[in-house]
């Protein structure tokens, strides 16, 4: 059951991408999800569970998905991010936006014009201050969000302000 809704996770998350190792992000989350003390271990992430006991298998999914999330400290460096990984779709940052809640209520509108229309989300804790998103499917962030709660991963619309 569990395994199950860990591949239907990483599935929805990595809808529209191009990814060669889907198979092996699922069953090393798994792993992570059943034998969390190795899965930290073997990524030498001591760390993680020093502060949050429970914190495997939120991290499994930072680790797993690294080079799809988008992380930055300041605004402007994650619209850069997310521009450069949607083809520059998106132009230049919006002049006049100061605050993380009023660009992505300026960029959500250019997000639902792409086919499928797309959505920011936070996932997952940074183990930072950095800004962490992910470019989802908009069909399947409702879904995303029940196996956020149902996993226990950090999960934030961006559409929601801040």
């Amino acid at each position: 059951m569990v395994e199950e809704k860990i591949e239907k996770f990483i599935d929805l998350l990595l809808e529209g991408y191009d990814v060669a190792n889907k198979q092996e992000i699922i069953s090393n989350c798994f792993f992570s999800y059943t034998n969390p003390a190795q899965y930290i271990a073997d990524n030498e992430a001591e760390w993680v569970i020093e502060s949050d006991e429970d914190g495997a298998f939120e991290f499994s999914v930072t680790n797993e998905l690294f080079s799809f999330l988008i992380r930055g400290d300041k605004i402007d460096e994650v619209h850069e991010l997310i521009d450069e990984s949607l083809n520059n779709i998106i132009g230049d940052f919006p002049m006049g936006v100061k605050y993380v809640s009023d660009y992505f209520a300026w960029l959500q509108p250019r997000l639902d014009q792409e086919n499928p229309p797309l959505e920011i989300i936070e996932l997952a804790d940074s183990y930072s201050d950095e800004l962490q998103v992910m470019i989802v499917e908009k069909h399947n962030v409702e879904n995303i969000s029940k196996l956020c709660q149902e996993l226990k991963v950090h999960f934030k619309r961006t559409t929601i302000p801040y």
